[in-house]
């Protein structure tokens, strides 16, 4: 399915609960993501298509005047991008980090959005995997996006550093292990609660049409 932008944006602060002056910041934080990373992923090229590109894009963003669609993917990364802002990255690196990542995170969002609901998010289940030392999570089937030693900056927007989409406690420990230097530890999120909230929110939007209404 594809969403308007006054979609995603209402499904996304419905999932985050913002109203009011909170919602005016985020819608504004929004406009300025799209913002950059139109003029980043033009700087780019790609074997695939300009849609590999870009964070929060299919296609080559159209000029003002034009609708633009989202996909749910898409509006996900939105979401994704919001919460990385809110933990201190700088808004041109996390463009970059959510354009590097955007093939393996939006296959994670498509299968685990396939995956029976139920069995994903059965207490039981859930505890019947946890063994000590593990990050505890609320599904079966986590998934996470990590790094290391971000070095970008708001300058240039490049990502030096290792970045990657985990999936499972597994990899998320492998990655640790190989990239983590020794007291300098990692940054990780788990995202598989937010897909699905954000999916519920999506369904309940309408789009609101451009224009004036016929009389």
């Amino acid at each position: 399915m594809q969403f308007k932008r006054n979609q995603v944006e209402e499904a996304i602060l419905r999932t985050l609960g913002a109203r009011d002056a909170r919602a005016a910041e985020l819608k504004l934080r929004l406009h300025r993501l799209l913002v950059v990373d139109r003029r980043l992923g033009r700087g780019k090229r790609t074997r695939d298509g300009a849609g590999d590109r870009y964070a929060f894009y299919s296609q080559e963003p159209p000029g003002s005047g034009v609708e633009v669609m989202f996909s749910g993917y898409e509006a996900f990364a939105l979401l994704v991008a919001i919460m990385l802002l809110e933990h201190g990255i700088p808004q041109a690196t996390v463009v970059s980090i959510l354009q590097q990542v955007r093939g393996d995170l939006a296959t994670a969002h498509a299968r685990r959005l396939q995956m029976n609901r139920k069995a994903l998010f059965n207490p039981p289940a859930v505890r019947a995997t946890i063994k000590p030392g593990m990050i505890a999570t609320d599904n079966t089937a986590p998934v996470f996006l990590a790094f290391v030693r971000l070095s970008g900056s708001e300058v240039d927007g490049k990502v030096r550093e290792a970045i990657t989409v985990c999936r499972g406690h597994a990899e998320l420990v492998a990655f640790i292990t190989k990239h983590s230097l020794p007291g300098l530890g990692a940054t990780f999120f788990e995202l598989v609660s937010l897909m699905w909230k954000l999916a519920d929110n999506l369904e309940q939007t309408q789009p609101i049409k451009r224009g004036r209404a016929s009389t």
